[in-house]
């Protein structure tokens, strides 16, 4: 795996907060995708992570009461 502080998504340097949230996928593919057995790293910074939920049509977020 390569150790990088980059988002993937915009090539911008992971900052402190960046790295706090923590944004990543780290995952071997399974079969039914392009990428079959290969493996993924991905991080993203807050601003990509904002926008990809914002593209999603069903959110990925649940929202904490209080």
């Amino acid at each position: 795996m390569i150790q990088n502080l980059i988002c993937n998504h915009c090539g911008k340097e992971l900052d402190f907060f960046d790295l706090q949230n923590d944004f990543s996928i780290h995952k071997r593919i399974g079969y039914g995708s392009v990428h079959d057995g290969d493996d993924v790293h991905m991080r993203l910074c807050s601003d990509c992570f904002d926008k990809l939920v914002e593209e999603c049509e069903v959110s990925p977020i649940e929202e904490m009461d209080g």
